[in-house]
């Protein structure tokens, strides 16, 4: 049974084939790292990339080696070459299309997928995907991590939900750009409450899918250094699937959902260790589907209560006060 609508799956319907995304990098860095700051809490300096990103080969054999990779582990037959760690708008105009040209000129590969953020999303960057949009299938994927202002703050994520949601109406205004976010669960001072409303103000927007992230601890990020002072606890498997599958009930099922779970190195990660196996993670969360005999979409609500204006309103009056 499928209990949500799978991006894999989708993949399959939209090409006839297996296709996968390729992560590269292209040596974008970040505007919410400076001198002062090392950018949020939660990342390290590879900014969360995948282990198989080589970052000192071209970008050509970035995507020659992942392809390959991809071939024999996965039966791929296209690939979306994603441009992953850092803003990857966060970069000369010229830069960023040349780079797109020389990943669509490579054999096989049907589209391209950008992540960034939504403070680095110009409306002159957002022409020139749209003019990709027009030839090839495209994403960009915007982090946000959380709806919530005190949180924002709290990870030093560096902007505001009024900019994401600033970007994402300008960027749904350019035809076919398909437009997905990142959010975080497990992140300090959330509560239940927190995460499900998260769901629903994201329920809401013109968003095409969603990426579900659990919080890592990794070394070298600040958040190392809170957790080891016993500063927040992470969550237990449990507590992640349950999550989850609340997470997932509040989000209508045109939103295609990209990813419930997220990796890391065992090198790297500090907690929670029981993440590294990736498919018992996967089956718990099924497990929890199956229990409730839910599904995507099962409880969505449209409109805000109450309490959701009132803290919303409050924190625009805190953000405004800085």
């Amino acid at each position: 049974m499928e209990y949500y609508n799978s991006f894999n799956e989708h993949l399959k319907e939209q090409f006839g084939y297996k296709v996968y995304k390729v992560p590269v990098s292209i040596g974008a860095s970040c505007p919410n790292r400076t001198s002062k700051e090392k950018g949020c809490t939660y990342c390290d300096s590879t900014a969360s990339a995948s282990p198989i990103i080589d970052n000192t080969l071209p970008l050509s054999e970035q995507i020659r080696r992942g392809i390959k990779w991809a071939e024999k582990k996965y039966k791929a037959k296209g690939f979306i070459v994603y441009f992953q760690p850092f803003t990857n708008t966060f970069l000369p105009l010229n830069y960023l299309k040349e780079s797109i040209d020389t990943a669509l000129q490579t054999e096989h590969v049907v589209g391209i997928a950008i992540g960034t953020r939504p403070d680095c999303a110009p409306d002159e960057m957002l022409d020139l995907l749209a003019s990709y949009a027009k030839q090839t299938y495209l994403w960009i994927e915007y982090g946000l991590q959380s709806v919530h202002y005190k949180t924002l703050k709290v990870i030093k994520r560096g902007h505001s939900f009024a900019d994401f949601l600033d970007a994402v109406q300008r960027t749904k205004k350019r035809e076919n750009i398909l437009v997905s976010t990142h959010i975080i669960i497990g992140l300090p001072g959330e509560t239940r409450d927190d995460i499900v409303e998260t769901s629903r103000v994201i329920s809401t927007l013109l968003l095409d899918g969603i990426k579900i992230h659990l919080l890592h601890i990794l070394k070298g990020s600040e958040l190392a250094i809170d957790y080891r002072e016993g500063r927040f606890n992470v969550l237990t498997l449990e507590e992640y699937a349950s999550l989850v599958v609340d997470f997932i009930e509040r989000l209508p099922q045109n939103i295609l959902i990209q990813r419930v779970t997220g990796e890391a190195e065992k090198k790297r990660l500090v907690a929670p260790l029981w993440c590294l196996d990736k498919q018992k993670v996967l089956k718990r969360i099924n497990e929890e589907f199956e229990m409730r005999k839910t599904h995507q979409g099962a409880k969505v609500k449209y409109g805000l209560s109450m309490s959701e204006i009132e803290r919303r309103t409050l924190d625009g009056i805190a953000s405004k006060l800085g």
